[in-house]
């Protein structure tokens, strides 16, 4: 867990235990916990859990538990799919929460409240505001081409490169938008490569300054050419005249 926790950049965060009972040297803070929250909505299956209001363990049985969410708000606030509630002496009520609503998905998180009711009425503000005050505007969709790569000894002379997840950009409603644009750094791609693999990164600015970094990709996957392959490749570019002999 703490290997993980240096692998997304937290700096404030160190794990002592795997569930999160108050002991000397366990720690967070609410940035880290929304960085968590952040990674763990990339993962879409988990809100088809975290969204689930009731159930039942061993349903229709003589031996069925009722279970139900401590998260409230998934009943109760619209658009609210998860996350996470939690309570011990030290930390007091917690609520690492997230919604979306017009495409636009949000991340809360409260700490230290006294009990769940000001828990939960303090995560609505905070979503509130955000709702209210803010926007979200698609600049490129994971499957928007931003480029092209011609790597060598591959099967395919020229293949599309993709963001590996969609770019957004975050406005405060009734301000001016800031100019953005996009960069494109390729790595030296080596075959072979499949889709999903990270093969550069997209830099996104706004007023000329980077704001984000996304991991890039090849569209589809990309074999080795053989020695047959290449010889044909090879024919072509002389006869286009692209090498001579």
């Amino acid at each position: 867990m703490n290997e993980r926790a240096r692998e997304l950049g937290l700096k404030n965060t160190n794990f002592k235990n795997v569930h999160g009972l108050d002991e000397a040297n366990h720690y967070s803070t609410a940035h880290d916990m929304a960085m968590i929250a952040k990674e763990l909505v990339s993962h879409e299956k988990i809100l088809e859990f975290s969204s689930i209001y009731e159930d039942y363990l061993r349903a229709n049985t003589d031996e069925q538990v009722w279970l139900v969410n401590t998260n409230k708000l998934v009943r109760f606030y619209k658009g609210a799919d998860g996350l996470k509630t939690g309570y011990t002496k030290e930390a007091g009520y917690c609520l690492t929460a997230t919604a979306k609503k017009d495409g636009m998905r949000l991340i809360t998180v409260v700490m230290g409240e006294p009990d769940s009711a000001t828990r939960n009425t303090e995560t609505m503000k905070l979503l509130d505001y955000g709702f209210e005050q803010y926007e979200l505007e698609t600049m490129l969709t994971k499957n928007s081409v931003i480029g092209k790569a011609k790597i060598s000894k591959s099967t395919k002379e020229k293949v599309d490169i993709v963001p590996l997840e969609d770019v957004t950009l975050l406005h405060k409603k009734g301000e001016q938008k800031k100019n953005s644009s996009y960069e494109l750094k390729l790595d030296d791609i080596k075959v072979p490569v499949k889709k999903g693999d990270k093969v550069g990164e997209l830099y996104v600015l706004e007023d000329k300054n980077v704001i984000r970094k996304i991991p890039v990709s090849v569209k589809e996957d990309v074999k080795k050419a053989n020695i047959f392959e290449l010889y044909i490749r090879y024919l072509g570019d002389v006869v286009s005249g692209d090498i001579s002999l």
